[in-house]
C-alpha cells in the first residue's frame, strides 16, 4: 500500500472503530431504558438523517476549499457528539412523550455526529485524488478490509469497556478518546490532496435540491444515473438489514452480549478477507460492472436463506455469503462512479453518493424496526424482492453499459 493512502485508511479505521465499540452495547442500553427494535431504528436513523443534508455540502466545500480543512471540521464535530453522548449517562430516567430522556440525548448525539458526518464522502474523494482509476477497487477494498479489522476490535473494546461498574459511561469515554485521537492524527499527518489548480471556484447549495437526487445525478449521464438507481434500492436493504441484524441474532439464537461480540469478531474477519482480497479478485476476473451485479445477486439470495436457517451453525455460512455480496458490491460501485467523473468533481459525486446513502439509511432502520416488530425474520423476504425489482429496472442499463465497454 502506498504511503499516501495510509493517513486516510487509518482515519477510516478510527472512525469505524468509533462506532463499532457500540455494537454489543447499544441494543442493551436501549432495552435498559425501555426501548425496543423501533426505538433502536429511530436512534440509528438520526445519524444518516442529518448526514443527508450535510454530506453533499461538505463534499462540495471540499472541492472549493480542499479536503483537509473539511476533514478536520467534521472530525471535531464527531468529538462533540460523543461529549453529548456522555451527558446521557448522567440524566435521570425521566420520560418525554413516553421516551426516556437519556435515549433522547443519545438520539441528539447521533444527530450532531450526522451533521458533520460527510467526512466519509470527503475521505473517499481524497483517495480518488491520490489514486489512479485502475487502482481504486483495490484501494477501496483495502479501506473495506480496515473496516473489517475495526469490526473485529471494536465490539471487543465495547464489551470490555461496558463491563465495569460505570456501565456504558466507560464505552462513551472510550469513544471520545478514539475520536480525539482521530482528530489529532488527521491534524498531524493528513496533507492536502487537492491543489488550488484543481478546485472549483464556487458552489451552489440548496436544502430543497438535496431531495432531487436524480436531478443532481443527471448531469453525469445515464450510466451514472442507472448505477445510483440500483444504489438507492441496495442501500435501503443494506441499511435495514444491518440495523436489525443484531436484534435478529439475539431473538433467533438467544445470543447474549458476549456472544454477540464473538459473532461480530467472526463477521469482521469475513469483511477483512472479502474486501481486501476477494473483492479485487472478482473485479479482476469479471470486471467492475459484472462483479457489481454479482454482489447484488448474492445479497438477494442470502436474504431468503436467512429465513430458513435452523440454527447458528447453518447461519454462519449464510452470513458469510451475505457479507461477500456486500463486500464485492461496495468497492466496485465506488470505482465505477469515481472513474467516470473528473478530478474536480470527486467531492461532488461522493457527496451525492453519501447523500443517497444517508437518505436510504435514515429511512431503512426505522422501516426495518417496524417490519421486524410485525414480521420477524420474514422481513428478509421483502428485502429479497426489493433487490429483484431493482435488478429488473437495471437490466436495460446493464446491457447498454456492457455494449459501450466492449
Amino acid at each position: 500500500m502506498k504511503k499516501i493512502y495510509i493517513p486516510i485508511v487509518f482515519l477510516t479505521f478510527v472512525n469505524t472503530l468509533n462506532f463499532t465499540v457500540l455494537i454489543p452495547v447499544l441494543p442493551f442500553i436501549i432495552q435498559t431504558y425501555g426501548g425496543g427494535p423501533i426505538t433502536y431504528g429511530i436512534i440509528l436513523s438520526a445519524y444518516p438523517f442529518f448526514q443527508f443534508f450535510a454530506a453533499p455540502l461538505l463534499g462540495n466545500l471540499s472541492d472549493v476549499y480542499g479536503r483537509r480543512p473539511i476533514l478536520l471540521i467534521s472530525q471535531a464535530g464527531t468529538v462533540l457528539s460523543w461529549v453529548v453522548f456522555i451527558m446521557a449517562y448522567f440524566l435521570r430516567n425521566y420520560s418525554i412523550l413516553g421516551i426516556a430522556l437519556p435515549l433522547i440525548m443519545i438520539f441528539l448525539s447521533r444527530g450532531i455526529d450526522g451533521v458533520t458526518g460527510g467526512n466519509a464522502a470527503v475521505s473517499e474523494a481524497y483517495l480518488a485524488d491520490v489514486s489512479k482509476p485502475q487502482e481504486r477497487t483495490k484501494v477501496y477494498g483495502i479501506t473495506g478490509g480496515v473496516l473489517g479489522i475495526a469490526l473485529v476490535i471494536g465490539p471487543v473494546l465495547g464489551s470490555i469497556s461496558n463491563s465495569f461498574s460505570i456501565g456504558f459511561l466507560g464505552t462513551a469515554l472510550l469513544t471520545i478518546v478514539i475520536s480525539g485521537l482521530g482528530l489529532l492524527l488527521m491534524y498531524l499527518y493528513v496533507p492536502e490532496s487537492l491543489g488550488p489548480e484543481h478546485r472549483k471556484r464556487s458552489i451552489h447549495f440548496s436544502i430543497t435540491d438535496e431531495f432531487k437526487f436524480f436531478k443532481k445525478i443527471r448531469k453525469f449521464g445515464k450510466r451514472i444515473q442507472s448505477l445510483f438507481l440500483l444504489r438507492a434500492f441496495f442501500l435501503f436493504v443494506f441499511s435495514g438489514f444491518t440495523s436489525i441484524f443484531i436484534f435478529f441474532t439475539i431473538d433467533e439464537f438467544g445470543l447474549n452480549e458476549q456472544q454477540v461480540t464473538y459473532l461480530f469478531l467472526l463477521i469482521g474477519f469475513f469483511i477483512m478477507v472479502n474486501q481486501a482480497f476477494l473483492a479485487p479478485y472478482f473485479a479482476k476476473k469479471l470486471g467492475e460492472l459484472k462483479s457489481h451485479i454479482f454482489g447484488v445477486v448474492l445479497v438477494m439470495v442470502t436474504q431468503v436463506l436467512m429465513v430458513i436457517v435452523p440454527n447458528i451453525w447453518w447461519f454462519l455460512p449464510v452470513i458469510y455469503l451475505n457479507n461477500l455480496g456486500f463486500s464485492i458490491y461496495m468497492p466496485t460501485f465506488k470505482t465505477l462512479i469515481t472513474s467516470a467523473v473528473k478530478r474536480e468533481e470527486q467531492g461532488e459525486i461522493n457527496g451525492i453518493d453519501q447523500s443517497v446513502w444517508a437518505a436510504s439509511s435514515a429511512l431503512a432502520p426505522l422501516t426495518a424496526g417496524i417490519l421486524y416488530a410485525h414480521m420477524k425474520q420474514y422481513m428478509f423476504i421483502v428485502y429479497s424482492f426489493i433487490l429483484v425489482y431493482a435488478l429488473f429496472l437495471f437490466r436495460k442499463y446493464f446491457r447498454q453499459w456492457l455494449a459501450q465497454v466492449s
